[in-house]
């Protein structure tokens, strides 16, 4: 009986190590994949905003509205 629960041991510490294993490569696999699919689509060069679209700076406005209130 000892040796049986032994090895069951063994075995499920050897199947969480080949899992864990697998895992880890498939990630760093697909991560390379996916940063060699981004530069090859732009050539190289980073992606842009659509013409006609400018990205807005938020203002102070908020903070020049906020009154300070002293006793």
């Amino acid at each position: 009986m000892k040796e049986k629960i032994i090895i069951f041991i063994i075995g499920l510490l050897l199947g969480a190590i080949i899992s864990t294993g697998s895992i880890y490569i498939y990630t760093v696999a697909n991560n390379s994949n996916n940063n060699n699919q981004n530069t090859q689509m732009n050539g190289g060069n980073p992606p842009s905003m659509p013409s006609g679209q400018q990205g807005n700076m938020p203002n102070d406005n908020n903070q020049n509205n906020v009154q300070s209130s002293s006793n």
